[in-house]
């Protein structure tokens, strides 16, 4: 035991973790976009769209990363929170809190952008109101997998099969799934889902730890494995 007044153990210090907080305000958005939105404004100028952008709606590229597909499809938030809570907190504590919400958040608005130009360029293919955290998600999952490359994981294929992949592994499967989804947006891999959005926050995260934090994190740890 040890009084309030002892130096030789001094308290713990709690440290708001930057993750959680996203985690938590992606879910209260949830809410909010569900029960309260609909009643006092028009969901429209919250979701990136071209029209949004054509017309300076310009924090589109901030709101759309934390609203998600409507009720009942609350797998989509579920999903992206779970994956920003497994390697978001890695990440954050790798590179710190400024760092880690500075890639999270440029991942979502390149990807945004690029989703954007997709809907201008390829309208037939790519339209529609695009929400979701992915992009900034998939930022900080690049991120992962260049900061520990030989980490391994344990992902569920078809959310029942468990698959035994390092992280390098799994970048790679996601490149190849989102190219596959650009280059065949008609068939099942296409669907409704951003790719552009996935692969402008991927090309982001990858850009953030090749160019900023590996050369620096090489420097104060040479002996640290990376990709």
């Amino acid at each position: 035991m040890y009084t309030e007044h002892d130096e030789t153990h001094p308290r713990r210090q709690w440290k708001l973790s930057a993750t959680v907080v996203l985690v938590t305000l992606n879910v209260i958005a949830y809410v909010v976009q569900t029960l309260v939105l609909p009643r006092i404004a028009d969901p429209d100028y919250f979701a990136l769209s071209l029209w949004g952008m054509s017309h300076g709606y310009f924090w589109q590229l901030v709101t759309y990363q934390f609203m998600h597909a409507s009720w009942p499809h609350w797998p989509h938030l579920v999903l992206n929170c779970w994956a920003l809570f497994v390697f978001g907190r890695a990440v954050e504590w790798a590179v710190g809190k400024t760092r880690f919400l500075t890639v999270y958040f440029l991942s979502g608005i390149f990807g945004g952008l690029l989703q954007v130009m997709a809907c201008f360029l390829w309208p037939h293919y790519f339209s529609g109101a695009t929400v979701g955290a992915s992009a900034g998600v998939f930022g900080i999952m690049a991120c992962f997998a260049m900061l520990f490359p030989a980490q391994q994981l344990i992902m569920l294929l078809f959310f029942v099969i468990p698959l035994k992949m390092r992280a390098q592994s799994l970048l790679a499967l996601m490149l190849i799934l989102t190219g596959l989804g650009i280059a065949f947006p008609k068939s099942i891999l296409g669907g409704n889902v951003a790719h552009f959005a996935h692969l402008g926050g991927m090309l982001t995260g990858l850009a953030f730890s090749r160019f900023y934090f590996l050369p620096r994190l090489r420097l104060s740890h040479p002996e640290m494995d990376t990709l």
